[in-house]
This record gives C-alpha cells, sequence and structure tokens, in this order.
C-alpha cells in the first residue's frame, strides 16, 4: 500500500519547513541591527503566526487554508517592502552601492526569498482548496 499525497500538500509543508528556517534569520539579523524601525519586527511577529496557520491548514484544511494564504500574501508584500528598505539601507551607507557595504549592509535577497517561499505557500493552499 503506497500513500500519495497531493503535490500541494508536500508544497505547504516545504513552506512551513522553509518558512522556519527563514524565521531564523531574520530574527538573528534584525537582532543584530537592534530592531532600529518599527517595520523590523513585522517579519518577526508575522512569520510564526503563518508557520502555525500553515500547520493547522495540514490538518484541517478547508477555511484554514484560504487564512494560510491571506496570511502569507501579508508576508509576500511585506518581503517587498523589506527588499526596498534593504536597498535603501545599502545605499545610505558611508560609500553607497561599493562591495563592502553590500557584504555588510542589509540582505537584499533576504526579503525577496520571504516574498517568493510566501508565494509558494499561496499557490500551494489556493490550488489545494480549489
Amino acid at each position: 500500500m503506497s500513500i500519495v499525497a497531493p503535490l500541494e500538500l508536500w508544497v505547504l509543508i516545504i513552506t512551513i519547513v522553509l518558512l522556519s528556517l527563514l524565521w531564523g534569520q531574520v530574527l538573528v539579523l534584525h537582532y543584530r541591527g537592534s530592531f532600529y524601525r518599527f517595520l523590523m519586527w513585522e517579519p518577526v511577529v508575522l512569520i510564526p503566526i503563518i508557520i502555525v496557520a500553515g500547520l493547522v491548514a495540514l490538518v484541517l484544511r478547508g477555511i484554514a487554508l484560504d487564512v494560510f494564504a491571506a496570511l502569507a500574501a501579508l508576508a509576500f508584500f511585506a518581503g517587498l517592502t523589506g527588499t526596498v528598505l534593504h536597498i535603501r539601507g545599502i545605499r545610505r551607507r558611508v560609500g553607497g552601492w561599493n562591495l563592502d557595504n553590500i557584504m555588510v549592509g542589509p540582505p537584499v535577497f533576504i526579503p525577496l526569498c520571504l516574498s517568493l517561499i510566501s508565494l509558494a505557500g499561496i499557490v500551494a493552499s489556493v490550488s489545494w482548496r480549489y
């Protein structure tokens, strides 16, 4: 007897795992930045809520998938906002866009990762729901 799960289930599981790993990175880097902007709290608070919503959606499905998709949409836009803020943060450093500032400054691609992972979760939850 083989157990076959839909592709959407696996994408949702991978999304939850990736968000968990990403949350650790975001927490460490924003802590290092001393949360000097209020918006730095947004992914630190939002990602664990999405992880819990994803775990609930795995068990209950139904409306829980819609809640997960809505929260993931918030994370998608938070990632885009973070990308803009990180780009501005590098640009404002002394020397602007030199290699040292890119290496030491705020990472540009981590907020984009949040957006892409959230987008995968949105697609998986919406296609699994309907």
